[in-house]
């Protein structure tokens, strides 16, 4: 491949012409374009960017670090179905996190997503790590549409960092045992191994490569394998320990003392915080933190490798994260599903051609934005309008602002009645929340619930959500508009979903 091509395959998207103006006049040339790498990891939030060193320096000081980066839908499985399909989930299907709640592998389209439109064009494609939920659980394991090469970490082995199955182009491969921690079957290190192999033997080729890397941590191990070693998730052997002493961080919304304005479920299942829970967050801060070290690693021997091969500069590379965490704020200490920014918002950093280096942006984006800008990217195009657009523009011009909104979206796991514990987490490990949706502005957060509760945010004021302004009546307008707004997206697709009453967002 050659530079000039790359310019050329992405050079209308520098002039300024719109994504779904660029995807009608695809490259002559299917096998032009420049690589893409997306590097994906699991429950990260932004606060947890503090001990990836390494990736600020290579993807974010070399590139874009967007601030104001959200998922759609706070869970895994729906999470991921938005990344590859570039839709919201009442247009992807996607539902939750298994098939028995309108969810999980067997609900994806593989007929139409993203490596299938990268494949027409084409790009070699490699999946490496844990895909959507259920993957050969609900039937053996298969080598989904659309990738070149495969190593599809097998559910629910995935959650666990030795002793877990992958399949691997059509075969079945068992790393190590659950308890004994052979430092040579880490599973990050395992990933790192294989994603560096894959850029090592399609660097020489004509081709453009798709390379979709998809790590475990900071995510927890599976409840059973916790219960064995008492420890929420395990760092490799080399980084055990080296955050025994770091402080947990408290923002203000933290052990909040007043949840009066949050939905009846939050202070029901959410006692103010003790010392010893105190603690216990702080533990399991620390083995996160750890756990994202060889993740580190990994981001620099990647990038590492794409620059001895002569392809880092051909290459776009995307770093994020499928959904937040939460860690104490809002009194909730742990799990997600919650419309708040420690459960939403997530990291995300891009490096690449026209790229502005060490640049910030503020503009407001989300999951359902990757699959548009890779194809904006590249030559692949879709064969329908998706709901996101992509964040190029943004990623090439810092100060350009985004008035879309966007909207969030779950059926929830149950507020009243027993957890969802199906997925093998420890017990009580989610919190109890009902259904929901939300529209995020620039300016302001509206999350209506089943059951009818609502709660209003300005977050240029409180940008922590710790005073709903839902029952003020001087907000009685805004409600009203941003309640138009929230049913319009509810039903939205394609453009309706990208150009969504963007003067509200003000």
């Amino acid at each position: 491949m050659k530079l000039l091509a790359v310019l050329a395959a992405i050079g209308t998207a520098v002039a300024g012409v719109s994504w779904a103006a660029a995807q009608e006049s695809p490259a002559d040339d299917p096998a032009a374009g420049p690589n893409v790498v997306v590097l994906m990891t699991d429950d990260q939030t932004v606060r947890d960017m503090a001990p990836l060193s390494r990736t600020r320096r290579l993807i974010g000081g070399a590139g874009v670090t967007f601030t104001r980066s959200y998922v759609s839908y706070p869970v895994c499985c729906p999470s991921r179905a938005t990344f590859l399909t570039g839709q919201y989930a009442h247009n992807n299907g996607v539902h939750c996190l298994y098939a028995w709640c309108g969810g999980g592998y067997g609900r994806l389209n593989q007929r139409e997503y993203l490596p299938v439109w990268l494949e027409r064009a084409g790009y070699a494609t490699a999946h490496i790590g844990k895909f959507l939920n259920g993957y050969g659980r609900e039937r053996p394991p298969d080598i989904p549409r659309g990738w070149t090469e495969w190593y599809g970490l097998v559910d629910h082995s995935t959650y666990r960092m030795w002793g877990y199955t992958m399949y691997e182009n059509g075969r079945r491969r068992t790393y190590g045992r659950t308890l004994r921690e052979t430092p040579r079957y880490y599973q990050t290190d395992v990933l790192r191994e294989r994603a560096v192999g894959f850029i090592r033997r399609r660097a020489p080729d004509d081709a453009p490569f798709f390379l979709s890397v998809a790590f475990l941590a900071p995510h927890h191990e599976s409840g059973y394998t916790q219960r064995l070693t008492g420890q929420l998730v395990r760092a490799a052997p080399r980084h055990q320990g080296r955050f025994a002493n770091a402080a947990l961080r408290k923002p203000p919304n933290f052990n909040e003392r007043d949840v009066s304005d949050k939905p009846w479920f939050i202070g029901r299942w959410n006692r103010p915080l003790t010392r010893r829970r105190e603690a216990a967050i702080t533990i399991r801060m620390r083995e996160r933190w750890e756990s994202l070290l060889a993740v580190d690693e990994a981001v620099a021997a990647i990038v590492g490798e794409l620059r001895r091969s002569g392809e880092l500069d051909e290459t776009y590379v995307i770093f994020t994260s499928d959904n937040g965490y939460m860690q104490g704020e809002h009194r909730v200490p742990l799990g997600k599903m919650l419309p708040y920014d420690p459960s939403t918002r997530v990291p995300l950093l891009i490096r690449g051609p026209l790229v502005q280096s060490g640049g910030r942006t503020r503009a407001l984006v989300g999951n359902i934005d990757l699959a548009p800008t890779i194809l904006d990217a590249t030559p692949a195009t879709a064969p329908d309008a998706l709901d996101g657009r992509s964040i190029l523009p943004f990623a090439r011009n810092v100060r350009r602002r985004s008035l879309r909104p966007l909207l969030h979206e779950t059926v929830g796991n149950g507020a009243r009645g027993r957890a969802n514990t199906r997925e093998g987490k420890a017990r009580n490990e989610q919190p109890r929340v009902p259904a929901w949706r939300a529209v995020r502005t620039t300016r302001w957060l509206y999350v209506d619930y089943k059951g009818g509760h609502r709660e209003l945010y300005d977050l240029k004021r409180d940008p922590a959500q710790m005073n709903s302004l839902a029952g003020d009546p001087r907000r009685r307008v805004r409600l009203r508009t941003l309640r138009r707004i929230l049913s319009d997206l509810t039903r939205c697709a394609g453009s309706e979903c990208r150009e969504g009453a963007a003067a509200a967002a003000r």
